[in-house]
């Protein structure tokens, strides 16, 4: 009897974990440079199959066919925008071999999504959108709120954008359901077992491999996000390492006559100009946005607290090198030397391309209030302990951003904070950066250890994004997809130099 029991346990478990059937693709369109356009329908919500379905768009650039070794799933997001470029060039060069041997497959996930910088594509190219009347930043409202009425306003901005968004989506956009999204689409191909690819945003990809492990051929994570650790517990440990990150800057500018505050007391500088900027606002000009003809806000006033968010983007990008000159820690000199004239281009052009972009920041947000609930009771108790711990940095962070932004938003929490045990799945290649204010160094540690059998490759320099900076960590993650040849444990590539 217990048998019986036992099987029809693992019967429903298997079948909760398997989407909906999905109908092999009808169409194929050619859209961008060289690549292909397909559309699906998904159910809105994965635990009612039944209910109602949104479109769901993905793109595809075909491997060679004497090469053909199988289907790649890049980035969703930022790989279906890129395969709508040139992919010879670009972000696919680093990667000749992945190109030449896998039907690379970009995926724009439900919400929208779109990576910023190429503008927006034509509707047949998308999937279902939110959308929505109000911007999820607002400069005139406190993101570290120091009084009650400050407070207040932040909770009530948080309601008033979830309001102002006219798509039900809003309430459907945690990893797992994106997780569910990618497995129809690799049914949709035809695919019995897929290869993926994902950096940054790597919820989906942890969900994934969670639930349908079977389905996976290989899967590399650049910079993934830890998911077990508690909302305070999360914004303090980005708080530190943001800070850490922050006087390895400064230790940069002392050392290298390159940085536009050589010869400064950097911390000091910095600090007296958010205390100015608390006083009297820096104006940003911003530059157009792409794809967007119709107004748009051209100018913001942002105080301390903003430039420190500002700032932390800057620290994100780390010790990349951008061809044509100039990288995270050189701009952000750049930046913070301009802001001291009460204006800055360099900190206009990355509040433009950040937290300018609605189309971008309205289906993140949706997500990270699902997968990262938060109450204004976990932002009492985060205030001082980030304030503490980050004193020239403030406690800004990608955590404390969602914390902020998720405060007083009556969203279902379908995916909150836990331990989540991969099993069963291939070995996996696990990539992180020892210097990464986005995805600290520990958080990629620990997921790590929570996927059994993973390999971890560490990147020793500062970067949010590993294999931007780093060829070494670039190769091993394209040897390892094209061949399942793992870097040997223990691995770490050098920094670059800075």
């Amino acid at each position: 009897m217990r048998g019986r029991i036992a099987a029809l346990v693992v019967l429903l478990l298997t079948a909760l974990a398997r989407p909906a059937a999905a109908a092999p693709v009808q169409e194929w369109v050619h859209c961008g440079v060289a690549a292909e356009c397909a559309k699906i329908a998904v159910p809105l919500a994965w635990d009612a199959p039944d209910g109602p379905k949104i479109t769901l768009a993905f793109n595809r650039h075909k491997a060679d066919p004497a090469h053909r070794k199988g289907v790649l799933f890049m980035a969703p997001g930022v790989g279906f925008d890129f395969l709508l470029t040139d992919v010879r060039a670009g972000l696919f060069a680093m990667f000749p071999d992945l190109l030449r041997d896998f039907d690379l497959i970009g995926v724009d996930p439900r919400g929208g999504g779109m990576h910023p910088f190429n503008g927006r594509q034509p509707a047949l190219f998308r999937s279902d959108a939110i959308e929505c009347g109000l911007p999820v930043h607002d400069p005139a409202v406190a993101s570290f709120p120091r009084s009650g009425a400050e407070v207040d306003a932040l909770v009530r901005h948080n309601q008033a954008h979830a309001a102002s968004c006219t798509s039900s989506l809003s309430d459907h956009m945690d990893a797992i359901t994106q997780a569910r999204d990618l497995d129809a689409v690799r049914a949709a191909l035809g695919e019995q077992e897929v290869s993926f690819f994902f950096y940054g945003y790597t919820g989906p990809g942890q969900a994934y491999a969670s639930l349908f492990p079977h389905r996976v051929r290989a899967m590399a994570m650049d910079s993934p996000l830890d998911h077990s650790v508690p909302v305070v517990a999360r914004v303090a440990e980005y708080a530190s390492t943001v800070e850490r990150e922050f006087n390895r800057f400064v230790a940069w500018c002392d050392r290298s006559p390159s940085c536009a505050l050589h010869g400064q007391d950097v911390a000091a500088g910095y600090d007296a100009l958010l205390r100015q900027a608390d006083r009297e606002p820096v104006r940003l000009d911003l530059p157009p946005e792409p794809g967007r003809p119709e107004p748009q806000q051209t100018t913001v006033l942002v105080r301390g607290d903003d430039l420190a968010f500002l700032t932390e983007q800057l620290l994100e990008i780390g010790d990349l090198t951008i061809p044509g000159g100039g990288m995270g820690w050189a701009d952000l000199a750049t930046a913070i030397r301009q802001a001291g004239g009460g204006t800055s281009s360099t900190f206009a052009f990355l509040y433009r391309y950040s937290w300018g972009f609605r189309d971008l920041w309205n289906p993140i947000r949706a997500g990270q209030c699902q997968d990262y609930p938060a109450s204004v009771v976990d932002l009492a108790v985060a205030r001082p302990i980030v304030a503490a711990l980050a004193p020239d940095t403030r406690g800004a962070s990608q955590a404390w951003d969602a914390l902020s932004g998720c405060v007083g938003r009556r969203a279902a929490a379908t995916n909150p904070p836990r331990v989540d045990v991969v099993r069963d799945a291939p070995p996996i290649l696990i990539v992180g950066a020892r210097g990464n204010p986005w995805s600290p160094y520990e958080n990629v540690v620990r997921v790590s250890a929570q996927i059994r059998g993973s390999v971890l490759l560490t990147y020793a320099g500062d970067a949010h994004i590993a294999f931007l900076s780093s060829r070494c960590a670039a190769g091993y993650i394209q040897t390892y997809l094209d061949t399942l040849a793992l870097p040997a444990r223990g691995t770490v590539c050098p920094a670059a130099p800075v």
